[in-house]
């Protein structure tokens, strides 16, 4: 067995007191100050996160935008530079490979984010997909990654760069100095709030992840680990690789429809058009425990009408909703009688059933108060 990796910034996250866990290959820290204290600074000002652990590739030259159609449900052909896309790439059978994000960096040149856990698996892939008629390059190893999220994420970064980045518009990608370091700003995000990825060479990272913490020092931004980061997108409702993505799950039960464009030929494409004619086998809901205690975690099995019906697949306390939270898989029980909003169903939390309804996804939105609590955990 491989030892784990560390990112450029894993004795920086030793300095400032995290606990560190392993998660996708890599030693990560979990947490600094504590889960709820550092979800809750996201929720009501700023977090800086450390995902240099993700992978990155560059696919450029006259056949990279033909293998990049190819390989994802979405359509990069619409794709305009300076701009990125939320996608994902799937096996012949429609099964979920990986979801990435794809940022249009120049008119024959692209750059892929992909998920850590599947960094090896993406590269074959594509790599055997693209068989050589597009440079193609696995930049991860020589490529930090670090995300400020947040209200006051922004106006953080805006103090710090020599480019008007608060005009770069949600998932807008734009160059320049941040902090006086070559960065690559993407406005995207995993949390449901505001705020960037940053994009930079190993070299830098560690003066950029610094210089954001001293900026965002008066208005209480915080590092913050994977368990908040964890809890910050269920509240979002996005899914998760490994837990409403495998390879066993399509985007269409994922309820990714709106990122699978038809009419092109991309791998999966098939499968997926018989998925829409035949009906799916199972379907991704929003649930919340009945009694706002009980946490439905991963794997507790869910029930319907009394009989069996489906599986968690993620389940948190939320923070800023202060109650229970979690996804699952149902099988659909006969064509005419779908998983809806305001069912009532079961799920077996220590061996016993507990209520539950089927709510909307999000769980939580920016528009709504921000929490006031800022409790350590």
């Amino acid at each position: 067995m491989n030892a784990p990796k560390r990112t450029v910034l894993f004795d920086l996250h030793q300095r400032l007191g995290a606990r560190i866990t392993v998660f996708g290959g890599f030693e990560m820290p979990v947490s600094y100050s504590g889960i709820i204290e550092e979800h809750l600074a996201v929720r009501n000002s700023a977090g800086i996160f450390d995902l240099s652990h993700m992978g990155e590739f560059e696919i450029s030259g006259p056949h990279a935008l033909e293998t990049i159609e190819r390989a994802f449900t979405n359509s990069a052909a619409r794709l305009k530079q300076g701009r990125a896309q939320y996608t994902i790439m799937c096996g012949e059978d429609g099964g979920t490979i990986d979801d990435l994000i794809v940022y249009r960096l120049g008119s024959e040149r692209y750059m892929l984010c992909v998920n850590a856990s599947n960094i090896d698996t993406d590269r074959e892939w594509i790599a055997e997909l693209n068989a050589g008629r597009a440079q193609f390059e696995d930049v991860s190893d020589a490529t930090a990654l670090v995300a400020v999220q947040g209200p006051h994420a922004v106006a953080i970064l805006a103090t710090l760069a020599d480019f008007p980045i608060a005009n770069v518009a949600r998932f807008g990608v734009a160059g320049g100095l941040i902090a006086g370091i070559t960065c690559l700003a993407a406005r995207t995000g995993y949390t449901g709030e505001d705020g960037f990825e940053l994009f930079v060479e190993n070299a830098g990272a560690r003066e950029l992840f610094e210089a954001i913490l001293d900026a965002g020092a008066g208005v209480d931004a915080k590092p913050v680990g994977l368990g908040a980061r964890d809890t910050l997108r269920l509240e979002a409702g996005l899914p998760l690789y490994g837990h409403e993505l495998d390879r066993n799950t399509s985007p269409l039960e994922a309820g990714l429809a709106a990122f699978v464009k038809p009419g092109r030929p991309f791998i999966g494409g098939a499968a997926l058009a018989a998925q829409r004619d035949q009906g799916l086998k199972k379907t991704l809901v929003g649930l919340r425990t009945d009694d706002g205690r009980m946490v439905a975690r991963q794997g507790y099995r869910v029930f319907r009408n009394g009989d069996e019906a489906g599986v968690v697949t993620s389940g948190t306390f939320a923070p800023s909703i202060q109650r229970p939270i979690a996804m699952a898989y149902l099988a659909p029980a006969g064509a005419k009688n779908p998983p809806a909003v305001g069912e009532s169903l079961e799920v077996e939390i220590r061996e016993r059933k507990t209520g539950a309804t089927i709510v909307p996804r999000p769980f939580y939105r920016r528009d709504e108060p921000p929490a006031a609590s800022t409790a350590r955990v």
